[in-house]
């Protein structure tokens, strides 16, 4: 293969990965080498996870288009959201360790976790009512039968 036809193919292949981001990925994936300093795990995160509230976890990073978008999705929920059910966003930039010690290798994910213990996961966009919906499989911390 010449060079021409080799720079033709890179072309191609990098066009076609471009479009399935902007068009039909699920996720986002990270990129292999982080150029963010890492920074502390949030003192608050763990002491969070812990409680008995029902925690919404979304990685993601500002560079993600879906990740934006079910950003918007959780703020416009967040005065319809039951007072025991608390939200933490978390930057794969920004915190990699917490990325690492989740293995959050595609973006956005979402986790529910109670008590530490993780509830579910879901990759990908959601809208308010599919995360409605998805809270709601898990009862309330005061009607919690654990």
């Amino acid at each position: 293969m010449n060079t021409r036809q080799s720079r033709s193919n890179t072309f191609l292949i990098v066009a076609g990965l471009l479009s399935l981001l902007a068009y039909g990925s699920a996720g986002c994936e990270p990129p292999q080498a982080s150029r963010a300093t890492p920074t502390a795990i949030p003192t608050h995160f763990d002491t969070n996870i812990d409680s008995n509230k029902l925690v919404i976890v979304k990685f993601g990073a500002t560079w993600c288009p879906p990740c934006r978008d079910v950003e918007r999705e959780l703020d416009e929920l967040a005065g319809e959201l039951p007072a025991d059910v608390e939200v933490l966003k978390i930057d794969v930039d920004e915190n990699p360790e917490l990325a690492e010690r989740y293995g959050i290798f595609s973006i956005p994910k979402l986790m529910l976790v109670r008590d530490g213990k993780i509830l579910d996961e879901e990759v990908g966009y959601m809208s308010g009512s599919q995360i409605q919906k998805w809270i709601s499989k898990y009862p309330r911390a005061g009607l919690a039968n654990e």
